[in-house]
């Protein structure tokens, strides 16, 4: 289920690729007059963290983003909008950001690098500092649109029907579907409350009636429970390790990389004056 919501955030953090009189190669897949959007340029603008969770309907909720933004561009270029001096700064300053932080990415995957063997040698000496800082649940759902379907499938749950077959027959949620509804772990803070409660609620190895969320009605199972203060499991600790040296060694290689930039480079700025600022605002002193 969370996937699926992450997928469909994907809509809001796309940036819609609008005409600039070139276009990529590729699979078209929507179109809006004579603008079209290919898989190649959608792909592109998913940042990369989230390309692995694409489904069908994240994919159609993206698509159908971009063609409301393609409208609406169209007809903010009719009426002369791109020839705003605001528009064409944030424009200019959109694409330096995104060339910049593209330059970035390439330079810093060079200049930071973390052992395995670091993060083993460390995982080793500190292991036992590595607790689950809130309890964890785990579970499966089965996810329906409407509560007489949940009611229906609830009721062949009690007629001892298989929990993970029906998820992968009839679940909604076909990113969990296929792997029986499974959601893996989850804490509090990281699910729907109401879910949330409900499972917390179950024995290891139950399953409830339907459950209402925004998402529609599920039937939950618990399949397992983590007490706060357990040991953490070593792959994630392994993964916390190596985030937090990574975190470091970015910062201080794009530190690095900023200065011997500067040391090569004319940078004059000139100072800002009550006047100066003023008058950039269309303002005049008293």
């Amino acid at each position: 289920m969370r996937k699926t919501v992450v997928v469909l955030g994907i809509a809001l953090l796309l940036t819609a690729a609008c005409s600039e009189g070139e276009k990529t190669e590729g699979t078209v897949i929507a179109s809006v007059n004579s603008e079209v959007l290919t898989m190649e340029e959608l792909i592109y603008q998913i940042p990369a963290e989230y390309r692995n969770q694409l489904n069908e309907e994240g994919l159609n909720n993206v698509i159908e983003s971009w063609v409301n933004t393609e409208l609406l561009y169209q007809r903010a270029v009719e009426k002369g909008l791109d020839e705003d001096p605001e528009i064409k700064a944030i424009i200019k300053a959109g694409t330096r950001e995104a060339i910049a932080r593209k330059m970035v990415d390439s330079e810093m995957s060079l200049r930071t690098f973390v052992p395995t063997a670091m993060v083993d040698s460390i995982y080793r000496t500190q292991q036992e500092s590595f607790k689950l800082e809130k309890d964890r649940l785990r579970a499966s759902h089965i996810l329906l649109p409407t509560k007489g379907e949940a009611d229906a499938i609830y009721g062949r749950l009690k007629k001892n029907g298989d929990f993970a077959v029906l998820a992968r027959d009839y679940s909604g949620d076909r990113t969990t579907a296929e792997g029986g509804g499974d959601i893996g772990y989850f804490t509090s803070d990281s699910m729907d409350p109401d879910f949330y409660r409900v499972a917390a609620n179950l024995k290891v190895g139950s399953y409830s009636k339907p459950v209402q969320t925004t998402y529609g009605f599920h039937l939950i199972m618990l399949t397992d429970r983590l007490k706060a203060g357990a040991d953490l499991d070593s792959l994630e600790a392994k993964q916390r390790i190596y985030d937090n040296l990574y975190s470091t060694r970015h910062a201080e290689a794009f530190e690095q990389y900023i200065n011997e930039l500067k040391s090569t480079a004319t940078i004059e700025r000139i100072p800002l004056t009550d006047s100066l600022m003023l008058n950039a605002m269309g303002q005049s002193l008293p």
